[in-house]
């Protein structure tokens, strides 16, 4: 018996010491789909990504590689979405998130296991240093065409709830720790640096209380409860009606071809909620999304107008941000004194206790005429998408035409 403990312990000994002698390296005889690692230039507001993953894919091993370079502006940054790709029987998943902009792009980083020629992905050698650590960035079209169409996995894309500003942080923090792994690679490790480990190391660089380890982060099939469960997801949805609404699988299909992707495949993601249709007239226009009505009750209320944002008045500093007084006059001539319909959607209030409502005058859309315009940009808030999808195309057909945001002035 001792003899055979003395033989584990040395082989344990031996295996432990030359586990800790591998290195990670950059120069490994990749698969073509990882070798090429994207570069980020953060330059200000500005930011450019350098060979952004863009495979055409025939089946998960036959694809045509392509690559090509963007640039993008932080502060047009307006959306953070979390991907969940579960697979196989035990919870196993691939997690990883998407970053849109104002234009109708989005730029989505996966942090994954980078594989020499003739490797597979294997939880257990994930565990022995047998893997470096990537992070792919792409367009949806790869990363979830290639996931939902070719490996026939159940895809579900959730808005999430962060903020712009911290929707910005979270997209220098991953450019930056997808830099670093050019110059200095590290080893994936199935416990501490795997997919979803790696998204909430980053968002624990934006709290003040770290989110602590959860099992979900290991078997990440189950990381759209954990995220749910601390608001980060479908914050007034169960978790079955947030699959059903965010499972994007079928869209992904039917518009693999197109050419707004991203927008297309957002399009079944609107609110199953059968809109409140309330009359009413406003009475006060207090900027450019935000007005008081008195309903049909005599009742005075405070609306919020959803899925959009306008520049900020500032009546306290009197220095109104840019084009917001030129916003709050666009919104007062197609509104004040008006009798307008206002229509729900998920969620009631905000956390001033504004009314979230869509508002229309004699059937033309408030919100969207103000995106029309170049006078608001589209802000996506989950769960109130009914409308996230159209609002999303009038902002770019305004930036594309330089109209008011996107004109000389603001820029």
């Amino acid at each position: 018996m001792r003899t055979a403990f003395k033989v584990f312990f040395l082989v344990s000994f031996c295996g432990y010491v030359s586990l800790s002698l591998l290195t990670p390296a950059t120069d490994r005889d990749w698969t073509p789909d990882q070798a090429v690692s994207a570069e980020a230039i953060i330059e200000d507001d500005l930011v450019t990504v350098k060979n952004v993953r863009n495979f055409t894919y025939q089946s998960v091993t036959d694809y045509s590689p392509g690559y090509y370079d963007t640039t993008v502006k932080l502060s047009d940054l307006n959306s953070v979405d979390f991907i969940v790709e579960p697979f196989g029987s035990i919870g196993a998943a691939h997690t990883f998130v998407s970053f849109g902009f104002a234009d109708g792009q989005h730029i989505a980083i996966s942090a994954e296991i980078r594989k020499e020629k003739g490797e597979s992905f294997s939880p257990w050698l994930g565990l022995l240093r047998q893997y470096e650590l990537m992070y792919v960035i792409a367009d949806e079209r790869d990363v979830i065409g290639l996931r939902a169409n070719h490996r026939k996995h159940d895809v579900y894309l959730y808005p999430t709830t962060a903020t712009i500003e911290d929707g910005r942080e979270l997209f220098l923090s991953m450019l930056n720790r997808a830099n670093s792994l050019r110059e200095k690679p590290e080893f994936y490790n199935t416990l501490t640096s795997n997919c979803t480990t790696n998204i909430v190391q980053h968002i624990n660089e934006l709290r003040d209380e770290p989110l602590e380890y959860d099992w979900r982060m290991l078997l990440p099939a189950n990381a759209d409860v954990l995220a749910k469960e601390l608001g980060f997801v479908a914050p007034d949805l169960s978790i079955e009606a947030a699959r059903a609404q965010y499972r994007i699988n079928e869209a992904a299909l039917e518009y693999a071809e197109a050419e707004d992707f991203s927008g297309k495949i957002r399009l079944p993601r609107t609110s199953t909620v059968t809109a409140v249709e309330v009359s009413a007239r406003v009475v006060l226009v207090n900027d450019g999304d935000t007005i008081e009505i008195v309903d049909e009750s005599g009742a005075r209320e405070r609306v919020r107008y959803i899925g959009i944002d306008t520049p900020e008045m500032e009546y306290e500093t009197r220095t109104p941000e840019c084009l917001a007084p030129e916003a709050t006059a666009h919104n007062s001539e197609l509104v004040l004194g008006k009798e307008v319909t206002l229509y729900s959607d998920v969620s009631d209030t905000d956390k001033y206790g504004r009314l979230l409502r869509y508002v229309e005058v004699a059937g033309t859309d408030v919100g969207k005429q103000l995106l029309s315009g170049g006078y608001a940009q589209p802000l996506t808030v989950p769960p109130n998408l009914a409308r996230a999808a159209d609002y999303a195309e009038a902002a770019k057909v305004a930036r594309e035409e330089g109209l008011g945001l996107w004109g000389d002035k603001c820029q």
